[in-house]
């Protein structure tokens, strides 16, 4: 997949002239008409030519079928290799396995994020050569075993999917010198504007997948002045991006909107990359105020807009408004009370447009990274003066390591205690989620490690990590846990972690997650959940490649399993991991947890 060059479909089929490339019009029309996003070759409906189809694929692949029926509800009557998918939405899959798991892997995650695939009748011809999976003993129990792990792996560790049902839409122009920010270049020069202009535009696609993380709201650029493979490689495969239509600025909006309530959204948000003191907080407001009103404004200090929202097509809109004024705003809000729609406002806050607007690049912009640490450690705490001492002392006084510790709102001395310390410390409101995000937000560091108030992280802990992130399919690590306890229970239970993260990658948050800058934004940070965050980006994390685990330990305070006992705890952390894959809502398994 890393040399495809963002197509618009993705045909897959075996080299062994067993599949029929001139049948590959039934797979790909389907997908081309909107009728379906993955179509499915299936040699069962098809004509298979006697003795293509061994009799272990045969059963293999109805007891595979079958399964997938069971636990996941979706009907399918073969595993064909010979498939195809859109490109978007095989980003957005985020496919993991790299062996025989991966055909269902891409059957099972397009089942739980309701994706629609259907089955095309292909037919089958005896392959040439002998095949190392069907064609030995060996190869078929490895592959059968490898299919019904993928299954079960996917229905009890990828987080629920949602139905998107939101679209947050960026317009963006590529950054060509002279072309971007043209009333910057007298001050800038044409490259100064043009890099201002990537900037901005980063930092923006930075916080608009914050705004997205709750997995329910798509990500789409709209673009102008390239190519979608510029656009890519600028801002990332990972995205979907779209073309921006002909026209002044109303028609680009009225179409950007006419296309996403097409696509069955029912919220949509589109912004630009010209606001930076814009936050992800104020686009889920957005969301939430579109539940009762038609229109969601966010004007500028200008007379325009940085945000506008709707929640359903509105085609006299933006007709007839002279963009190139300061009367953007009130035209357009004067338009929704003549079309009678009901209209909520954010607050107004400032965009980039003249020599004079810089200062808010300045003020709301990334942090200065001119003397960037190597390491960035963040450490959210609550009410944690008891134990963060240890924490801070553990951590030590290391050019290279930048140590943030994000308040919650503490009534004791943990603030005071932090500083004492040497540490940088921001507020946030209370949240774990919320506050490891907060602190991310301020951080200068290429690499981050995200830190417990009550855990010691080891001797040389920045060379372990620098170590493990330089492996090239590492995307995040953690350490190995220790319990600050010498019982026999936390001795198991550190064992039982170690080997949770050691074999199927699955660290929590207690063992110190750390990755690089460019990963966690991409992942959109933590999702703001009461409970389970570090689950939860784990497993979205696992999907770009592997969770490595060092050398060191971790140590982590025993007042959780000495406060509920060992084995308790660790019965009820079960039970919310169970309720957390069946859908039960997250705020009643916070409440089962304490």
């Amino acid at each position: 997949m890393t040399a495809l060059n963002a197509p618009d479909v993705v045909v897959f089929l075996d080299a062994d002239f067993s599949d029929d490339p001139a049948e590959m019009d039934r797979l790909v029309d389907p997908i081309l008409s909107g009728e379906a996003e993955i179509v499915i070759g299936s040699r069962v409906l098809g004509r298979c030519e006697p003795g293509s189809l061994t009799p272990q694929q045969r059963y293999g692949n109805a007891f595979a079928c079958w399964l997938m029926r069971w636990i996941f509800g979706v009907r399918h009557t073969d595993l064909g290799p010979f498939r195809a998918v859109r490109w978007s939405t095989l980003i957005e899959l985020e496919m993991a396995d790299r062996t025989w798991g991966w055909t269902v892997e891409l059957q099972v995650t397009a089942a739980q994020a309701r994706i629609r695939a259907i089955e095309a009748p292909v037919s089958y011809r005896k392959r040439i050569g002998v095949s190392k999976i069907s064609g030995t003993i060996q190869g078929v129990i490895r592959a059968g075993a490898k299919i019904v792990y993928t299954i079960f792996r996917e229905a009890l560790t990828r987080s629920p999917r949602l139905v998107l049902a939101q679209r947050l839409v960026v317009f963006s122009r590529f950054p060509v010198a002279g072309r971007t920010k043209t009333r910057l270049i007298p001050a800038l020069g044409p490259e100064g504007a043009a890099t201002l202009h990537r900037e901005m535009a980063a930092w923006t696609l930075r916080t608009a997948r914050r705004a997205v993380s709750d997995g329910k709201t798509g990500l789409q650029v709209q673009y102008t002045g390239g190519e979608e493979s510029d656009m890519a490689a600028w801002l990332g495969p990972d995205l979907e991006y779209c073309e921006q239509s002909d026209g002044d600025l109303g028609a680009r909006l009225h179409d950007a909107f006419a296309q996403a309530f097409d696509a069955g959204m029912s919220r949509v948000i589109t912004i630009g990359t010209d606001c930076p003191g814009l936050r992800d907080a104020a686009i889920r407001k957005a969301y939430a105020l579109l539940r009762n009103h038609d229109v969601v404004l966010g004007p500028t200090d200008d007379g325009g807009y940085y945000l506008i929202g709707l929640r359903g097509p509105s085609a006299s809109l933006f007709g007839d408004v002279d963009w190139g004024t300061g009367t953007v705003f009130s035209t357009t809000l004067l338009r929704a009370e003549q079309l009678g729609s009901s209209v909520a406002l954010l607050p107004v806050l400032h965009d980039v447009d003249t020599t004079d607007d810089l200062k808010e690049w300045e003020l709301h912009g990334p942090p200065d990274t001119s003397e960037r640490p190597v390491l960035s450690v963040i450490v959210p705490a609550l009410n944690e003066e008891a134990g963060l001492g240890n924490t801070l002392a553990a951590l030590g006084a290391n050019p290279d390591v930048e140590v943030i510790v994000v308040d919650g709102g503490s009534s004791d001395g943990t603030v005071s205690l932090a500083e004492t310390y040497g540490a940088t410390v921001t507020c946030s409101a209370a949240g774990r989620a919320l506050q490891m995000n907060a602190g991310a937000d301020v951080a200068r560091g290429e690499l981050l490690a995200f830190l417990h108030a009550d855990t010691r992280v080891p001797q040389g802990y920045v060379e372990e990590i620098r170590r493990i992130l330089a492996e090239m399919d590492v995307v995040a690590g953690a350490f190995r846990l220790g319990i600050d306890s010498t019982d026999l229970p936390s001795r198991l239970i550190a064992r039982g972690a170690n080997w949770r993260s050691r074999v199927i990658q699955l660290p929590y948050g207690d063992q110190s997650l750390f990755m690089k800058r460019e990963t966690f934004d991409a992942l959109g940070g933590f999702r703001e959940m009461p409970i389970l965050e570090d689950y939860e980006f784990v497993l979205r994390a696992r999907r770009r490649g592997r969770v490595g685990l060092a050398e060191g330990i971790a140590v982590t305070s025993a007042r959780r399993w000495r406060g509920t006992g060992a084995w308790r705890l660790c019965f009820k952390h079960q039970l919310v991991l169970l309720g957390y894959h069946l859908g039960i809502d997250l705020n009643r398994l916070a409440r089962l947890r304490k």
